[in-house]
């Protein structure tokens, strides 16, 4: 994250406990049951909405990573409260994009939609926090690897995301009949 990426430990430890966790559990939390609902409510109202929600999806993310690629090295310290990052968790068009294509996965469970939206929600709470913790050693790391050119980094990240999404829509172009 780049708001951790020049803080010391205990800092960043402090940011965690104190914003990104709490933001976490209250926004992010409730925008996966939202988002397992209303997949489950468009996935039902729509056939093969999957798809499209993966394919826009890769699409986003693809576009994210050129224009991580393209952006300027950045020596900026973001100070980041609860209030922002929840206001930027909330606006993301990437939690957003995210979430539904999860959501479709959530709901092949099989189970009732309440448990399928519990258990992606405490899933990605999980997932996001573990993140959390990666994206600050990556940072370190690749801060001192990459000499601040962190983007490539990023770009990476986002690429292997990115066909993720794909390989899950071309799963289900398979089974389209």
């Amino acid at each position: 994250m780049e708001a951790t990426r020049k803080l010391n430990f205990s800092n960043t430890s402090v940011f965690f406990l104190k914003v990104f966790f709490p933001v976490n559990i209250s926004i992010q939390f409730s925008q996966a049951l939202i988002c397992v609902v209303f997949v489950d409510f468009v996935s039902k109202a729509f056939l093969h909405i999957d798809l499209l929600l993966y394919s826009l999806g890769g699409c986003y993310i693809l576009f994210l990573a050129y224009k991580t690629l393209k952006s300027k090295k950045s020596n900026t310290l973001l100070e980041l409260t609860f209030s922002n990052l929840a206001i930027v968790m909330l606006l993301s068009p990437k939690i957003w994009l995210l979430f539904p294509s999860g959501s479709v996965i959530a709901n092949q469970l099989n189970q009732s939609v309440v448990i399928n939206a519990f258990v992606f929600a405490f899933s990605m709470l999980a997932v996001s926090n573990l993140m959390f913790v990666l994206y600050v050693i990556i940072g370190k790391i690749g801060t001192k690897l990459l000499k601040d050119n962190f983007s490539y980094l990023t770009f990476s990240l986002l690429i292997l995301f990115a066909f993720f999404l794909f390989y899950e829509a071309s799963k289900l172009l398979l089974q389209i009949p």
